[in-house]
């Protein structure tokens, strides 16, 4: 974990009076926000930071933010990470996330979220999810993230059989596109890049509606190369404690994520008050 301290805290908050507060909702807004970052030396150190310590580990908690300049300190972070990508079904590169009872958003619901990557439908999914907490969850230990750095775990045993397996066995993964079309794409859990760095691509949900939209049954080798995956997952997972004022940056073409179960304050006239988060995807 990288905490900031009261200095840098400081000349984070001065500086960002130089950064965009618009809604980065079309690339010439990102492109002025990340001319604005670059000429925020703090920040530019914190990035360079974290792109060590996300080398190292595959995530990287930064703690601290100052919360009255978070979102437009987030986004302008976001760009000297990487590249921000603008989901057409949003419009708009940030993302924000309020848990509420009866959300359909998966990100935006009480229930415990299982290991994933994020866009794994996408032939090419980004490699950063990143996320600033701007609420943190009401019960302590609730609304924790699970992460699993899936190429450290495969790391000097990439031979094994079950590994082999895990490279081998395809698995459908189904989403709608901006036209409201399904697309289903069908590869492994484990792939290669062209340096040889394994890489990984998972979502339950995704792959049961791919077999569904095929029409088609997951097969033996299919369930037990799930289930072994998982298994997997699970004995590697490191558990991240969101505080308000914390961004969190998890690879995702190397690591799988989850979270824990959600809760939330109920007031008298029926609304709720819960976790709030803003996301962002880049490459």
């Amino acid at each position: 974990m990288l905490v900031l301290q009261s200095d840098m805290v400081a000349a984070l908050t001065e500086a960002s009076a130089n950064l965009i507060d618009d809604p980065p909702n079309s690339q010439e807004l990102l492109d002025r926000a990340r001319e604005a970052a670059r000429g925020c030396q703090p920040l530019c150190r914190l990035a360079e930071l974290a792109q060590a310590a996300l080398e190292e580990q595959g995530f990287v908690q930064v703690r601290g933010f100052p919360l009255e300049h978070a979102r437009r300190l987030f986004v302008a972070f976001s760009c000297l990470m990487g590249e921000p990508y603008i989901d057409p079904a949003i419009g708009s590169a940030l993302v924000p996330a309020h848990v509420r009872p009866g959300e359909v958003l998966m990100g935006n619901q009480l229930r415990r979220l299982p290991l994933h990557t994020d866009y794994s439908m996408m032939e090419r999914p980004p490699r950063l999810t990143m996320s600033c907490c701007l609420r943190t969850d009401p019960v302590k230990d609730f609304g924790a993230v699970y992460v699993a750095d899936i190429e450290s775990a495969c790391f000097g045993v990439e031979n094994d059989p079950v590994i082999v397996r895990l490279k081998s066995v395809c698995l459908p993964f189904a989403a709608l596109n901006a036209r409201n079309e399904v697309d289903v794409i069908t590869r492994p859990i484990l792939g290669k890049t062209a340096d040889g760095r394994i890489t990984v691509r998972y979502h339950r949900s995704r792959i049961y509606k791919g077999f569904c939209i095929c029409g088609q049954v997951p097969t033996e080798e299919q369930l037990q190369a799930m289930l072994t995956f998982e298994s997997l997952a699970q004995s590697v997972v490191q558990v991240l404690y969101p505080q308000a004022g914390d961004i969190t940056i998890i690879d995702n073409h190397r690591t799988v994520h989850g979270r824990e179960r959600c809760s939330v304050e109920v007031h008298a006239d029926g609304t709720t008050t819960g976790r709030q988060m803003l996301f962002l995807f880049a490459y």
